[in-house]
């Protein structure tokens, strides 16, 4: 190593044991600061209590209430923001080079509506937040991927004729886009069932999305996944024995419901868990450095692990053409 070069890794070393100094600093100040904020929450809904007992009315107590949670809210809020994102700063990046090439990766922003929308083959609700963008390059394959939050909107009136709106989520989870050099032979949707847009049959009624449902062979493939194509030959030449073997073995790895998606030249395979990745651990607990890198790699395999167990590096959708 040249004079340059171990300069470099002096001041990257130095950076880094920076960052995890910060990073615990921020830490235990959001530990002080929630428990402070259960203390003072505790007394303001006792004091609510006492009141509404004294006044005979529950008002006080259930506005008191409310104060006490939005004052939880607030008083961590910002400190709360500030230890996830150097948590992030700090270790994610770092495990996500170390696993893959090329990488991407922003926290803060993620995959637009708009490429999910073009896919044609998911609900995409009133509301969209999409963040936790990373994108990168595995065994060949390039990919993006992000967290996913898609809610629809309901409104509902009492007998007073009042309405309300609450929103309803319909997908939450990891959205991933594998990218091939050629196109598929057809456009074609897998879904497990319990997916959430497995019950919409409004999305696929629609004339124009030319979509038809296509019925397996394999008896025990149909009893858990739906398959959506636009032509039923090609949708058998895709679906293999082998491949719907690999499906199984994916879905029974995964605590979500999986929907596949074929456009084009882009594989985009969803995952609706109802969870966030790349996020820190409870600020009640110290964790050592290695147990949060393999916290972070043990997400990272959630994307890996659909290039090695659908064989993605060796053309599978292709046919050998």
């Amino acid at each position: 190593m040249d004079e340059f070069e171990q300069l470099r890794s002096e001041v990257s070393d130095r950076s880094i044991i920076n960052e995890k100094q910060n990073l615990d600093e921020i830490r235990q100040q959001l530990k002080k600061r929630i428990i402070l904020s259960y203390i003072i929450s505790i007394c303001l809904i006792a004091v609510g209590f006492f009141v509404a007992f004294k006044l005979g009315s529950g008002f006080a107590f259930t506005a008191t209430l409310f104060l006490a949670i939005l004052f939880g809210i607030i008083f961590t809020r910002k400190l709360s923001q500030q230890y996830r994102e150097a948590f992030k700063r700090s270790y994610v990046r770092r495990a996500l080079e170390a696993v893959l090439t090329d990488v991407d990766y922003d926290y803060e922003r993620g995959i637009s509506h708009d490429t999910i929308a073009a896919t044609k083959m998911m609900v995409m609700g009133d509301r969209f937040h999409s963040e936790d963008y990373v994108s990168g390059n595995y065994h060949g394959i390039g990919f993006e991927q992000s967290d996913v939050h898609i809610e629809e909107k309901h409104t509902s009136r009492d007998a007073n004729g009042h309405s309300s709106t609450h929103y309803v989520t319909i997908f939450r989870g990891r959205w991933m886009i594998f990218d091939f050099n050629k196109q598929f032979r057809a456009n074609l949707q897998i879904v497990q069932k319990g997916f959430p847009t497995a019950k919409r049959k409004r999305f696929f009624g629609k004339k124009e999305t030319l979509f038809k449902k296509v019925e397996m062979e394999a008896s025990d493939f149909n009893k858990q996944f739906q398959v959506f194509a636009q032509n039923e030959h090609d949708a058998f030449y895709i679906i293999t024995p082998s491949f719907m073997e690999r499906i199984q073995t994916l879905a029974a790895h995964n605590k979500g419901k999986l929907m596949f998606c074929l456009v084009g030249n882009r594989l985009h395979i969803a995952i609706h868990d109802r969870k966030d990745s790349f996020e820190p651990g409870s600020v009640f607990k110290h964790t050592s450095e290695q147990e949060l890198m393999q916290k972070i790699r043990k997400e990272i395999e959630t994307i890996t692990q659909f290039v090695e167990g659908l064989n993605l590096e060796n053309d599978l959708f292709y046919g050998g053409e």
